[in-house]
């Protein structure tokens, strides 16, 4: 038997669900605005990053490839997810306070 959630903490869930859509999505558009300045000034910044680093063109393009996929894959784990679990969990919640 599940315990009944009052209105306020359910708007609570409800607001942290918010919250963690909103960085998804502020993420993803992060994510998409540097694989833009990469696809269309990729060039620039490789060549600002040679004067720091000795790197190779290929070793710059994989290091920029690990990143990004390992900030995709940080969003869907800490924002994607949990809000998911969240609204699962409201939505159980909601189904069985209705029976």
């Amino acid at each position: 038997m599940s315990q009944q959630l009052s209105k306020e903490v359910v708007k609570i869930f409800n607001a942290i669900a918010e919250i963690l859509l909103r960085c998804f999505i502020i993420t993803v558009l992060a994510l998409l605005f540097v694989w833009l300045l990469v696809f269309f000034a990729g060039d620039f910044f490789y060549q600002i990053q040679t004067i720091f680093v000795d790197i190779s063109r290929r070793e710059f393009n994989l290091f920029l490839l690990y990143s990004l996929t390992f900030m995709k894959v940080l969003n869907v784990v800490f924002f994607l997810f949990p809000f998911v679990a969240i609204k699962l969990f409201l939505r159980d919640h909601n189904s069985s306070f209705k029976n």
